[in-house]
């Protein structure tokens, strides 16, 4: 846990600047492209071959990590993990062909509102994307390999390159052009895979993993684990298609409205939920085979602390976020408007982060103890649900459905996976997190009226937002400090006394 918390600070640094360079290309992006159909098809393209390799690559870390931790030699399991890669391999790619086919023939019904040009823009995108999303499979045993040998920074250092060389792209361009664009966030993924290539032959000649194939027992249990994540982020992935079909029958540029929220609460997400979650959960591997019944009961611990930090963030938001979206957003073809519907789907989304929390927790524990079907049918119900949310709201609320039909989605989701736990014996101390929940948003809205009642104002767009910041953070540090100081005096007491 040491080495955690050590290496955190300079994770979220990292994670800062990926996010930064992000945040700067959407920006870029908007001002030259504004919220057009161009644009949408370039995030269409995104949502269809980068999420979900994401989530494939995410599935693979939670496959290998527990196997690693085996008690069997390391050549034993790397053998069998080679072949398990060697076959997620193949049927990755099986399955990018499959997509890029169906793309190419039913483009009118997945991209309706997007005329010709946009359409073949669309599938090209798709096809350059979906050939460099193949090295994410390597890509991702690396991050579980070097995680497990409590190396945390490096991994994540390794994803400044997909987000910077399109960067440097789009600052270096006069005149950007969205297939240029895409080339060269494709040819980034290609780079990282050889750099983790690189490093882990020099970290250890052993590290270095070749194709390999043998259908044997230990590869089907791992493909057996693997196909119910594999299942369950396909259906997750049918949802976001929908939202974003459903956005582009609400009107020009609400797939870029969309993508802009979630990119905004991608923030929280990657610098503090799964930045926290992927670092810990090595650990909980570890100690869940050592222990169950000691295990499960740090869990409240590590939601309690995630949530701390995502809570204050999401007051902040509230109190600040307009100005940050205007900031980020509002120049050349982006609008004012367009700013307030990028910040009330971002309210949306942020106030069920909390419970996105503990689900995830929920579902690792699941993973680190072998059982990955629980997990799987609780998030294919919960997708039924949130379609058919998303279809009845569509009608009812209009756009903002795109973002309530999930948000409320995650609750239940959440509540269906605790349900499932307890009748499993996994019982994690819910009082302990709901007192802190309640504790932290009654700090967070202090926070928030704090801010709200003195609110700097000025011409300068960026200073006011600042200084508004700088209010909230030093009112948090201070309660903080206050909270510890007392924390200190009273085990000192108890110490004393005990003497």
């Amino acid at each position: 846990m040491k080495k955690i918390t050590l290496s955190f600070p300079a994770v979220i640094l990292v994670s800062l600047l990926i996010q930064s360079f992000g945040l700067f290309k959407s920006l870029l992006l908007a001002k030259d492209f504004g919220a057009n159909s161009t644009i949408d098809a370039f995030y269409l393209a995104n949502v269809f071959t980068i999420s979900i390799f994401t989530i494939v690559g995410s599935a693979i870390t939670t496959i290998v990590i527990p196997e690693l931790n085996t008690q069997k030699g390391f050549k034993e399991k790397k053998g069998y993990i080679e072949n398990y890669l060697t076959i997620i391999t193949i049927l990755s790619v099986t399955i990018s062909l499959v997509m890029f086919f169906v793309i190419l023939i039913g483009g009118k019904w997945i991209a309706p509102k997007f005329d010709s040009t946009s359409r073949l823009l669309f599938i090209l995108m798709t096809g350059i994307l979906l050939i460099s999303q193949q090295f994410k499979i390597q890509a991702s045993f690396s991050i579980s390999l070097f995680q497990n040998e409590g190396h945390y920074i490096l991994p994540r250092a390794m994803d400044l390159i997909p987000v910077l060389i399109p960067f440097l792209y789009l600052i270096m361009s006069r005149s950007a052009n969205i297939i240029f664009l895409t080339i060269f966030t494709a040819l980034a993924y290609i780079i990282e895979t050889f750099f983790f290539n690189y490093l882990q032959a020099k970290m250890n000649p052993l590290f270095v993993f070749r194709p390999n194939f043998d259908f044997n027992q230990n590869v089907r249990v791992m493909m057996l684990n693997t196909v119910p994540i594999l299942l369950s982020s396909t259906v997750f992935q049918f949802q976001v298609l929908l939202s974003n079909y459903f956005a582009g029958f609400f009107g020009r540029g609400y797939i870029t409205l969309l993508s802009n929220a979630n990119q905004i609460m991608g923030i929280f997400q990657s610098l503090f939920i799964m930045n926290l979650v992927n670092m810990i959960y090595p650990r909980m591997v570890k100690d869940l085979k050592k222990n169950l019944s000691n295990g499960i009961s740090k869990i409240s611990q590590y939601v309690s602390l995630t949530n701390l930090v995502v809570i204050i963030l999401i007051w902040g938001y509230l109190a600040v976020g307009f100005d940050l979206v205007k900031l980020l957003f509002v120049r050349g073809h982006f609008t004012l408007e367009n700013a307030r519907i990028v910040y009330n789907y971002g309210v949306v989304l942020g106030v069920v982060l909390p419970f996105d929390v503990l689900r995830d927790y929920c579902y690792r524990t699941y993973y680190a103890i072998g059982n990955t079907k629980k997990p799987m049918l609780n998030s294919i119900s919960t997708v039924i649900l949130n379609i058919f949310l998303l279809i009845v709201l569509s009608r009812i609320v209009g756009s903002i459905s795109i973002v309530l039909a999930p948000a409320l989605g995650t609750i239940v989701s959440m509540i269906m996976i605790l349900i499932r736990a307890y009748s499993d014996g996994i019982r994690i101390k819910l009082l302990n997190i709901f007192g802190a929940y309640v504790a932290t948003n009654i700090l967070g809205f202090s926070m928030y009226y704090l801010i709200r009642t003195i609110h700097y104002s000025s011409s300068n767009l960026a200073g006011e937002l600042i200084i508004n910041v700088l209010i909230g953070a030093m009112f948090i540090g201070c309660v903080l400090l206050l909270g510890l100081g007392v924390f200190y005096l009273v085990r000192k007491l108890d110490l004393k006394n005990n003497n």
